[in-house]
C-alpha cells in the first residue's frame, strides 16, 4: 500500500480536529469494498502495488532495506492472540483489523503491559473501566480482549464513528462528549492518527476481514513476515 504522505496525514489531522466527526458517516465494519474510510479515499491498489515493487527493487539495487521499512512493526505470529482478536472482534461486530491496530498501539500485544497511568493488559484497560466491565483478571489476554472489544463496541455505539470511538477509548467518553469531537489533547490526536493509519494499511493490504487469514497469507509467502509487512 502507498505510504501515507505527510500531507495526507496532515489533512486527516485537520479533519480529526474539526466537528465533522461528531455527526459524520460511520466507517463500515461489515465486509465491503475497500475504497474509503469515513469519506477519505484510500490509495489506488494497482498504483500502490507498482510503487511497492519499485521501492523494493530500489532497495535491493542499493543493497539496503526497503526505503519505507520500519513504518510499522511486523505482524505478530502468535496464532492464539490472532484467533482471540478475530473471535472477540466478530462477537462484538467489530472489524478485527481495527482491533488489531488498536492493540498494537496500546501494548504491542504484551498481555502484561502496564501504562504510567495504570492501564493494564493487552488492551490497556483502566482499573475503573475494568470494574465497569467486570474484568477481574486484566493480565489474562483472552479476558482482556473480550472486555476491551466490548468496551470499544460500546464507544462505537455511543459515538457512531470509529474515529470518535477511538478517541473515547483513549481519552474517555466524557472528554469526547464535552469536546463535541476528538478532544484537543496531543496524545489523543496522535493516538487516533496512528491507529487509523495502521487500520488503513491493514484494510488496503488485506481486504478480507479475518486476522487469521492475514497470518496464513504471511506464512504462505516466500518472504519473511517482517519483509512482507512493510508497506
Amino acid at each position: 500500500m502507498r505510504v501515507a504522505t505527510p500531507a495526507f496525514l496532515a489533512g486527516l489531522f485537520l479533519l480529526l480536529c474539526g466537528p465533522i466527526f461528531a455527526a459524520g458517516p460511520k466507517m463500515a465494519t461489515a465486509p465491503m469494498p475497500v475504497t474509503e474510510i469515513h469519506g477519505i479515499s484510500l490509495p489506488d491498489p494497482v498504483a500502490a502495488a507498482k510503487r511497492d515493487a519499485s521501492l523494493r527493487q530500489a532497495g535491493r539495487r542499493l543493497g539496503g532495506a526497503n526505503p519505507v521499512a520500519c513504518r510499522y512493526p511486523a505482524l505478530i505470529e502468535d496464532k492464539k492472540l490472532l484467533r482471540l482478536v478475530n473471535i472477540h472482534s466478530r462477537k462484538n461486530g467489530l472489524d478485527p483489523r481495527l482491533v488489531y491496530a488498536l492493540i498494537e498501539q496500546e501494548s504491542r500485544f504484551n498481555p502484561c503491559a502496564v501504562s504510567p497511568k495504570g492501564a493494564q493488559g493487552i488492551m490497556q484497560i483502566m482499573p475503573d473501566t475494568q470494574k465497569f466491565l467486570g474484568l477481574t483478571e486484566p493480565f489474562d489476554a483472552e479476558r482482556n480482549i473480550a472486555a476491551g472489544t466490548r468496551y470499544l463496541k460500546s464507544m462505537l455505539d455511543k459515538f457512531q464513528t470509529e474515529v470518535m470511538a477511538l478517541a473515547a477509548y483513549n481519552a474517555g467518553p466524557g472528554a469526547v462528549a464535552k469536546a463535541g469531537g476528538v478532544p484537543p489533547f496531543d496524545e489523543t490526536r496522535d493516538y487516533v492518527l496512528k491507529v487509523v493509519d495502521r487500520y488503513f494499511y491493514l484494510r488496503q493490504r488485506y481486504p478480507v476481514e479475518d486476522i487469521d487469514s492475514i497470518h496464513k497469507k504471511l506464512a504462505a509467502t516466500d518472504l519473511p513476515p517482517a519483509r512482507m509487512e512493510q508497506p
